[in-house]
């Protein structure tokens, strides 16, 4: 993993910032009868004139210069300059202003972020003084619920499939005798490790504390667990079962007069859907090896086992790809003055990092013993600027006149299928990601192609004319179809966001990433795709938790709150395909730790229950579990959102 500090950043790049006193600005905001507009006034409290100046701002919302103002963007990264070429002397101020459709900015988090100014080629700080942007009161969601749990069942979460409780409990075996076979010991050194204790090494005593034993009539993730006077006996049919087993057997551990005990019961468990996956976003913000672990370790806790690790997006390229080290010399690379811009909020300076092989093959082997599998994402053909800049000679079509913008407002993002280093490009990152990851799933997004792309380009007319497609969709079939067989002929199966079903030229037993409702979820299963439901907003966990001004979070979907997450099934009565689920946290608002893990917790834990038990009938039983899980996660120094309807305290 490559990750610098901050000092480290500023070394290596050739920008600096002056140590003057910053510039303040102050921004209002105002809705007018068909639009908005926001005013952004920047004084020039330095004591030197700012000649040929420009205010750089990062802002995720579709604008345009208003009134004596002049605007470039690339993607949420706007310049702005006054129409006027006279210096801003000192003392004096400047007004620029930008107009959007009505509603442009609805909560604090939508406020641009990554304020600085260049003059020439020296950089200035810029601090935001203030804004008026209306607070309108939180409305609060009201549910009706009973208000008891419909069943007694321990507090695991998610909930197991069939418990028999017995009466009293057992101490917690500090040091127990382990007699194991080898497919439980990666689950027992997990166990070990997330209760931070040493245990003696296996033992074959007929007579264990802490019996593991294989069944192999049970299903792959499927586990029995019995926890008695005598022992505890975990029993399972692979390594995957045991870690099971391992994750229900350190969420039951309560403690009685002080001591850590367990309570006697009987459990047999297998999850309900087989795929059941975390998606996070590491293109947009970087996040270093040690909080991926613990999120690994945290799916592990809840049963999830698939992490869709999304690699490469418009902003950055995460992935060190041994024969293009322009990906991460280029690719990995946010600033200005670099190839590619500051975005979303990350300011001036150097800004990002990248994953190197040794990295990937960690995260391999942290997620397999504790039984989950990596899917990476390579997203194709949209979402490509970031590897695009880096290789202009290999990827870039000259003659390409088609005019296209992106939801995220970028304009050259897109691979082109009629250019023949495109391909040389997909099969030399393809063959090299095989390699790297040994799971089964070779995750190609698809989604998000502007509409107007290809049309211009006489290399994509001629494949089309070739090939007799229609439609510029079916140059994206085409690319995907070359991907698909590219991969399975590694033994690999590609997946893909339910775009990908655009052009049909992929196989019908294609999982598909069903994102943008249950409409979709039908229409995918009725056509025979194995789908993986993940819709917005109830799976996206970037999306705001309520309506309230002051809560972070996207809001193109709506708002989902715990509840909301967990009432409404995954799949719509009566759909087939059904392969598993999935929750999405997409990294434009995800800038630090603290506020992956306000946006994680707790609504990641209505997707593991689905995921696993299949059920969400019983809100006051699940609130109950939560509660429970959250107090776990705090102890181990978590900060998650709490279940109040109001609580942004702990997001910035």
């Amino acid at each position: 993993m490559t990750t610098l500090s901050l000092e480290q950043y500023e070394s290596m790049s050739t920008l600096s910032i002056h140590s003057h006193k910053a510039l303040g600005l102050r921004l209002s905001y105002a809705e007018e009868q068909q639009q908005s507009r926001l005013a952004l006034r920047l004084e020039n409290s330095l004591d030197t004139a700012l000649h040929q100046w420009r205010l750089h701002l990062d802002l995720q919302r579709d604008v345009h210069a208003g009134t004596a103002t002049v605007m470039t963007r690339t993607g949420s990264h706007l310049c702005l300059a006054p129409d006027d070429p006279a210096p801003l002397l000192p003392g004096e101020h400047c007004c620029l202003q930008l107009i959007g459709p009505p509603g442009l900015l609805q909560r604090l988090s939508d406020l641009p972020g990554g304020y600085f100014l260049s003059s020439g080629e020296a950089v200035y700080e810029v601090q935001l003084q203030g804004h008026d942007l209306p607070l309108r009161p939180a409305v609060t969601p009201v549910h009706t619920n009973a208000s008891q749990p419909q069943t007694a069942r321990p507090g695991l979460l998610p909930a197991a499939q069939s418990v028999s409780a017995a009466s009293g409990s057992r101490p917690w075996p500090v040091a127990p005798v382990i007699d194991a076979v080898a497919e439980a010991l990666p689950a027992l050194d997990w166990l070990q490790f997330m209760l931070d204790q040493s245990w003696p090494a296996a033992s074959s005593s007929e007579h264990g504390t802490l019996v593991c034993a294989l069944d192999a009539t049970l299903a792959r993730e499927a586990y029995r667990l019995a926890i008695s006077d005598e022992r505890i006996l975990l029993q399972a049919a692979t390594s995957a079962g045991f870690c099971r087993a391992a994750a229900s057997l350190l969420q039951l551990r309560e403690t009685q007069n002080g001591k850590p005990a367990l309570p006697c019961l009987q459990l047999e468990d297998r999850p309900h859907y087989r795929y059941r996956a975390l998606m996070l976003d590491c293109a947009r913000h970087f996040h270093d090896l040690d909080t991926l672990f613990d999120l690994l370790d945290w799916m592990a806790l809840y049963k999830l086992n698939h992490f869709h690790w999304h690699l490469t997006d418009d902003e950055a390229w995460r992935l060190d790809i041994a024969a293009y080290p322009q990906l991460r010399e280029i690719g990995a690379w946010r600033g200005h003055g670099e190839v590619l811009p500051p975005q979303l909020g990350s300011g001036p300076l150097r800004y990002g990092g990248y994953y190197s092989r040794e990295d990937v093959a960690l995260v391999v082997e942290y997620a397999a013993a504790r039984g989950i599998s990596v899917v990476p994402e390579i997203d194709i053909p949209g979402h490509c600027r970031a590897c695009i800049e880096a290789l202009p000679d290999l990827l870039r079509d000259p003659g390409d006149s088609s005019r296209y913008c992106s939801v995220q407002f970028f304009d050259d993002n897109v691979l082109n299928p009629g250019l023949p280093g495109t391909y040389e490009f997909l099969d030399t990152v393809l063959a090299e990601v095989c390699e790297l990851f040994p799971g089964q799933y070779v995750h190609l997004g698809a989604d998000e192609v502007p509409e107007g792309v290809w049309l211009g380009s006489e290399a994509c007319r001629q494949l089309m004319q070739r090939e007799g497609y229609r439609d510029a969709r079916d140059l994206q079939g085409h690319l995907l179809h070359h991907a698909q067989a590219f991969l399975a002929a590694r033994g690999k199966t590609l997946v893909g966001w339910e775009e990908a079903v655009q052009g049909n030229r992929l196989k019908r037993n294609t999982p598909i990433c069903a994102w943008t409702g249950d409409e979709a979820v039908r229409r995918l299963a009725a056509a025979g795709y194995p789908v993986i439901s993940c819709p917005a907003p109830r799976a996206y966990l970037d999306t705001a938790w309520s309506d309230d001004p002051r809560e972070p979070g996207l809001h193109w979907a709506g708002s989902a709150d715990l509840e909301a997450c967990y009432r409404q099934s995954p799949f719509p009565a009566g759909v087939a395909n059904a392969m598993g689920v999935q929750a999405n946290l997409w990294g434009e608002l995800l800038a630090s730790r603290k506020q992956l893990e306000y946006m994680l917790f707790p609504r990641l834990l209505a997707t593991a229950e689905w995921g696993w038990h299949g059920k969400g009938d019983d809100w006051p039983g699940f609130r109950a579990r939560v509660e429970r899980q959250l107090d776990y996660l705090r102890r181990r120094g978590v900060r998650p959102r709490g279940l109040d309807p109001v609580q942004v305290s702990s997001y910035a």
